[in-house]
């Protein structure tokens, strides 16, 4: 059941008046009355103002009606575009030729102001965005509530942070929908996160602790990177009743993950290779030397995550981690996650990333992955 209560919003409306407008002595036609009034109308809706929490635990006042959204980072970023991307004024990051294949291209030249969190962050393109409010979400820090106090100083602009862990996925959509006015798209995506966890965890349980698959996630260039079980980068994989094999004394929290040795690897032997997008598997897919007396290698189980127009395990982890449920957990085991994952592909694609993908594009997708599973 989706935390409503503790995410939800709370709003206290605080409308904000001018004062009075003094009389001109000279009458203004009746058409020109009227335009005033819409005017003035305009200028009353504008200042209205409204108090929220935010999952920070944060009173932030933000506009009643908010039309502009800048998001913090590539999260934010990902999550307020499968909301409605006519209301995104800028990229954190901006696109990449794959992810503009399945973008219109009316949102590939909005304007670029960086992350706020690195130093890539442009505050001068931001402010010419003219963003109503600035929206961070993602994984909870210890100092979220101080980095967002200080993004709002900064800028003088609404900060709010939504939580979006894999499992409160749903929970940010609501919040999200509450905040932006797009209860009716929000509540779709809620339900579609919130079902396909529930049947996640229901598959998940009914697997025997003895008969569950050993994955390895290999990162970077080398292969040689991986994200450690418990780290927020590789949630999908326990949702998925697999057992990653690096159980790491301190796991990473970004996306580079902890490096480890080949021998270390040789020691875990895992039933299942998985490769980030341009990293090693091409070389390992063909039985290269130095990767060639692990089991998953010799049984062919060697794979690469589909990326399109985002990584579907955990760059950025993000809501496109949702759809990496299903087709992680039909990979490994395929007679527990019933799923056509061509046909779940292209209503994943269509709900959430506004993209209408062919039978084609979708089993291009899946080329080094599920189509390729013995």
């Amino acid at each position: 059941m989706m935390k409503k209560n503790i995410l939800a919003l709370s709003f206290s409306m605080m409308l904000v008046t001018s004062g009075l407008v003094g009389c001109n002595t000279n009458e203004a036609p009746n058409e020109n009355k009227e335009q005033a009034k819409q005017t003035e109308q305009t200028k009353q809706t504008d200042k209205a103002t409204r108090t929220i929490t935010d999952s920070a635990g944060r009173q932030v006042e933000v506009p009643v009606e908010i039309s502009t959204v800048a998001p913090s980072g590539p999260v934010a970023q990902m999550v307020l575009y499968t909301l409605n991307p006519d209301k995104l004024v800028g990229w954190s990051r901006e696109p990449n030729e794959t992810t503009k294949k399945y973008m219109d291209q009316k949102y590939w030249d909005l304007p670029s102001f960086g992350m706020f969190y690195g130093d890539t962050f442009n505050l001068e393109a931001l402010m010419a965005a003219k963003p109503d409010v600035i929206i961070d979400i993602g994984e909870p820090k210890d100092s979220i509530a101080t980095d967002m106090d200080d993004i709002q100083k900064r800028t003088g602009i609404p900060t709010i942070f939504v939580e979006a862990k894999l499992d409160t996925t749903a929970d940010a959509y609501l919040m999200l929908g509450d905040l932006l006015d797009e209860k009716e798209h929000a509540k779709k995506l809620a339900e579609y996160s919130e079902q396909t966890m529930a049947d996640a965890k229901k598959f998940a349980a009914s697997i025997p602790e003895d008969e569950r698959v050993t994955l390895y996630q290999g990162l970077g260039d080398a292969g040689l990177n991986t994200n450690g079980k418990g780290s927020f980068h590789s949630e999908i994989i326990d949702v998925a009743g697999i057992e990653n094999v690096a159980v790491l004394d301190k796991a990473a929290s970004k996306g580079g993950g902890n490096e480890v040795s080949l021998e270390q690897l040789l020691l875990w032997n895992p039933d299942i290779l998985l490769f980030a997008p341009n990293s090693v598997y091409d070389k390992v897919a063909a039985k290269d030397p130095l990767w060639k007396d692990l089991q998953a290698t010799q049984n062919g189980n060697v794979y690469e995550v589909p990326e399109g127009p985002y990584n579907w395990m955990s760059f950025p982890p993000s809501v496109n981690r949702i759809l990496g449920v299903k087709w992680l957990g039909n990979l490994a085991y395929p007679d527990v996650f019933k799923y056509d994952m061509i046909k779940e592909t292209k209503e994943f694609y269509q709900l959430f990333y506004h993209y209408d993908l062919t039978d084609e594009e979708a089993k291009e997708l899946l080329n080094n992955s599920t189509l390729k599973r013995k």
